[in-house]
């Protein structure tokens, strides 16, 4: 979006599923679409849903919520629509990372050229730290744990494991990590690469 190159929110990290799209040939289907914007406000959400009004069958609806993330404030914008094709989308604003300062993720980042445009995406390790570390409930479903399969498998040998683990512990994720492909092992389920996770003491 223009409006976020041009205002106080330029500063965009492309994350979630769609991250993953940007290391691969296709792009994975999603009906959402994951940012880190550090500066959001009212004024930029409402310029943002003017915007996306030109491919939407009418005006977004728009929603900003404050909550908490392990007694973190965790501030997070939703922007509703649906595509002229009839698809729903919702565009996902974090202002943080899990309740953390965005620019924890410095180490953590890359440029990509995908979509006709530069992207400041996760890398592919933090991208698989993160993904390995959903929090309860949700955990990681069996569909995720395929689609992270696949990612591993697709960047095979390029990926930096103690990159893996070192996202992991900066953000003070591994028990859940561990946890999470515990879980996984216990439904027959495993993720590549996942044991030198497992192998590395908390």
């Amino acid at each position: 979006m223009s409006v976020l190159s041009n205002s106080d929110a330029n500063d965009v990290i492309l994350f979630g599923s769609q991250a993953m799209s940007a290391y691969t040939k296709r792009a994975l289907a999603s009906k959402d679409l994951d940012l880190i914007v550090s500066v959001m406000t009212i004024r930029i959400l409402e310029r943002c849903c003017d915007e996306l009004a030109k491919v939407a069958e009418r005006r977004p609806d728009y929603d900003f919520h404050v909550g908490e993330y392990l007694g973190r404030s965790y501030p997070v914008c939703h922007i509703y629509l649906r595509h002229r094709s009839g698809y729903p989308l919702v565009v996902e604003f974090f202002q943080t990372f899990l309740g953390y300062e965005s620019r924890m993720l410095t180490p953590f980042l890359a440029f990509k050229e995908k979509w006709g445009m530069r992207v400041q995406v996760l890398t592919p390790e933090a991208i698989i730290g993160a993904r390995l570390s959903f929090r309860p409930p949700e955990r990681i479903t069996p569909f995720n744990a395929m689609r992270l399969s696949r990612f591993i498998r697709t960047m095979g040998r390029s990926i930096d494991w103690p990159k893996v683990n070192f996202f992991i512990d900066t953000f003070g994720l591994r028990n859940v990590a561990r946890e999470n492909i515990e879980a996984l092992r216990s439904k027959q389920i495993s993720i590549p690469g996942s044991s030198k996770v497992l192998s590395r003491r908390p």
